[in-house]
């Protein structure tokens, strides 16, 4: 049988109210003795507070939700257990949930997680919410607890955001090919167009044009960050012949490694390889990729610690976090003289 803290305060003959001061760390005027005596015997019954009720009181849940695109990709799985892990520390929970990068399923768990108590929340974007920036900013913008854009974000959205520079990484690891002698590079994406401002793609142009380079219209394959979609794009990437690839997502990465394989093209050999996250080698058994790293532990160390900061301090002005990439070099890039 559970025991509250009536059952507490009668065996410690004190005031109900003197064993919730006391549980909670809370000045109160009753002896230390009387102090000790409250919590041995919350100890020994193996007390735990009731959230709920507590929740009456205080107006708060301990708990966060977290809406991310897709609960397999490694990122996004390593980015939630960093979020978790820091927020358990200060007695929070988080909800999780998984929208399948669909912008209708972002606006739907939005409201879900609402609708459940949570004390603030947390986002990744599906894509697809960049073609529909309005009805998704309309859903977090009626929220009236914080929220914190995360990875993703809407550039034009007033809000607190913590996201790495996607479009200097693109540009770095184009150029370092560019560097390397490579013209033919192409480029696997999940978008080419200008609602994404801040897309990888655009810091692959960005680099090919002040080089010079003209982006050739077969060089562009489009993917949607999962592995198939990489393994696919690399049958096309075969039939187009490039010395270099730029893969913008180790997902995707993974697929194309695969088909390459099954061609018997050799890194760097046939082609040279540049990816995004630089999680792909913990599971390489082959050539090393050089790639660009964001650090997941720290994206989500410093969206947890903005949102407790919301959370304490409830009249701040939003901020926005950009956090910088950088590469990491392997032996997947050949030099061409």
């Amino acid at each position: 049988m559970k025991v509250t803290i009536k059952d507490i305060a009668k065996l410690a003959n004190v005031s109900v109210s003197a064993v919730s001061l006391v549980l909670n760390n809370k000045p109160c005027r009753i002896s230390e003795e009387k102090r000790e005596l409250i919590k041995k015997i919350a100890r020994e019954h193996n007390y735990t507070p009731n959230i709920n009720a507590r929740s009456l009181v205080t107006n708060e849940t301990k708990t966060f939700g977290l809406i991310i695109p897709d609960v397999d990709n490694i990122f996004f799985s390593r980015l939630t257990k960093a979020i978790e892990t820091y927020c358990r520390r200060f007695g929070y929970a988080l909800m999780i949930v998984n929208s399948d990068d669909e912008y209708k399923e972002d606006i739907h768990l939005i409201d879900l997680l609402s609708s459940r108590g949570i004390d603030g929340l947390f986002i990744t974007v599906s894509n697809s919410s960049y073609e529909h920036q309005e009805e998704v900013s309309e859903a977090l913008k009626k929220l009236t607890i914080p929220y914190i854009m995360i990875d993703r974000v809407f550039p034009d959205l007033n809000c607190s955001k913590v996201y790495f520079d996607s479009l200097e990484g693109a540009y770095i690891a184009t150029k370092y090919l560019i560097d390397h002698g490579h013209r033919k590079i192409s480029c696997i994406t999940h978008c080419s167009n200008s609602k994404m401002p801040y897309s990888r793609y655009e810091g692959y142009k960005r680099a090919m044009e002040e080089h010079g380079i003209d982006i050739s219209e077969d060089y562009i394959l489009l993917g949607d960050y999962k592995v198939k979609s990489g393994y696919e794009a690399g049958e096309k990437l075969v039939e187009t012949a490039p010395s270099a690839v730029f893969v913008t997502s180790d997902m995707m990465t993974f697929g194309l490694l695969k088909k390459l394989k099954e061609k018997g093209l050799r890194i760097p050999e046939d082609i040279s390889v540049i990816s995004y996250d630089n999680l792909v080698n913990e599971f390489s058994i082959d050539t090393e990729i050089t790639s660009i790293e964001q650090n997941i532990s720290l994206l989500g160390t410093k969206a947890s610690e903005l949102m407790l900061n919301l959370i304490k301090n409830k009249n701040s002005q939003p901020k926005s976090i950009c956090l910088t990439p950088k590469l990491i070099i392997k032996e997947s890039v050949k030099k061409i003289i």
